[in-house]
């Protein structure tokens, strides 16, 4: 995490292709930490698991040498994202530990793969990391043992194993750094390219099995001013075709302009890291440093960690960012991210309610709506329909729905409308 030059490593695909499917290689961000900075934190903010029940499962695969004291710090760290983020499928993670031959250095991670036009993609002419993507389909894309994600930690950095308490001004807080890096295999991360400082460009996406060049979902959300869109074609060139515009872009301002991030940062654009050296794991894929203060929930995805430094819950702004790029949130979570500030109770009268097989919303009174989404009794997402494209009304349909009540949620800028549907 903390500020230092870092490497992208590249995977091998290791699985088929499903018919219908598009899938590439996965590629790990290494961070490290230069030791300079020491963070005086008198009490880290807790994560109080027992109040927040888990809604995805995270399933940690550890090599022999992962130490028993590490592997409580990780399974913690998998805990708090499982209580926030939702998925059906459980959340594979390969966990090594080893030297690295730089105790500055604290992990790696990243997605093993990436897919694309798999049926329930919000958007299928980009590229999803494996465990977002299976939580939008809502069933295995890789073997079911295999990896979603790589770690790769450093056993000779200071580490601290307690996930309670105050810290060592001298260490670096496990749990804080595994829920950081797990944060890029969900897909905190850019496929942005510089492959040295020497470069005068930059290139961006992956080729997939088809031989095509496709930007990563996080990608569509990052812009430059004014107001251009990284993956803008004709401003920037294609996928996978290198461009002086585009590193000039990142090198200069970039901002995050998803919806959710933006509601949660006041209205305000995200500043994400853009140094004017292009930092190789660090620039692009992480929000800006100087922004978000130390020891806070959105400081989680910043690229530096200070010694004694403890952030173990995200932020309301990442969980924007995990929403916009197409997390699945339970309730509670899609209520923070999407920066609502006003709940407006069982305004939306649905027809037919008791639904069977579908039902009407009418969005008259919705200023600016994009998405629909209906939560199980217990919390759980359990429908995601954009209706941005919808007109008067949208049709949400509860095939294969149990019967019961659920809670529909409909985000409207700085306030949402909720309502109560009978699926029988």
């Amino acid at each position: 995490m903390k500020h230092l030059a870092s490497l992208i490593v590249f995977l091998c695909l290791t699985v088929p292709i499903l018919r219908g499917q598009q899938q590439a290689a996965g590629f790990l961000i290494t961070c490290g930490n230069d030791g300079d900075t020491t963070f005086v934190q008198e009490q880290p903010i807790e994560f109080r698991q027992a109040n927040r029940p888990l809604t995805s499962k995270f399933v940690f695969a550890f090599g022999d040498s992962v130490p028993a004291e590490a592997r409580a710090s990780i399974l913690f760290a998998g805990n708090v994202w499982g209580s926030f983020l939702q998925s059906d499928v459980p959340i594979n993670v390969a966990v090594d530990w080893r030297d690295r031959g730089d105790e500055r250095l604290l992990a790696s991670a990243g997605p093993t793969s990436v897919f694309a036009e798999f049926r329930g993609a919000p958007d299928s002419s980009v590229w999803y990391p494996t465990a977002l993507a299976e939580a939008l389909f809502g069933a295995e894309l890789n073997e079911p043992d295999s990896a979603d994600i790589a770690v790769t930690v450093n056993s000779t950095a200071n580490w601290n194993f307690n996930t309670t308490g105050p810290l060592s001004r001298a260490r670096t807080d496990l749990a804080t750094v595994m829920i950081h890096e797990l944060g890029h295999g969900l897909g905190f991360l850019s496929s942005i390219r510089v492959d040295s400082i020497a470069d005068t460009t930059a290139n961006i996406g992956f080729t997939g099995s088809d031989g095509v060049d496709r930007f990563i979902i996080y990608d569509n959300f990052l812009e430059t001013p004014p107001g251009l869109r990284l993956v803008d074609t004709f401003e920037f060139g294609a996928a996978g075709l290198p461009s002086a515009g585009r590193l000039t872009a990142i090198i200069t301002q970039l901002d995050w302009a998803g919806d959710s991030g933006v509601a949660k940062n006041g209205g305000e654009l995200v500043p994400m890291f853009a140094p004017a050296t292009f930092d190789v794991g660090s620039s692009v894929s992480h929000m800006d440093e100087s922004t978000y203060r130390r020891g806070t929930p959105d400081a989680l995805m910043t690229p530096q960690i200070g010694n004694g430094e403890a952030i173990r819950v995200p932020g309301q702004i990442p969980l924007g960012i995990f929403f916009d790029i197409g997390w699945p949130l339970n309730f509670d979570a899609t209520v923070i991210s999407t920066g609502t500030s006003e709940i407006i109770a069982d305004r939306l009268r649905v027809y037919p309610n008791p639904a069977s097989g579908s039902f009407i919303l009418p969005l008259g009174e919705l200023r600016n709506p994009s998405t629909a989404i209906l939560f199980d009794a217990s919390g759980r997402q359990v429908r995601r329909v954009d209706i941005r494209q919808a007109g008067p009304q949208a049709t949400i349909s509860v095939a294969g729905l149990s019967t019961g009540v659920y809670n529909l949620f409909v985000p409207d800028g700085d306030r949402a409308f909720t309502a109560r549907v009978m699926v029988r």
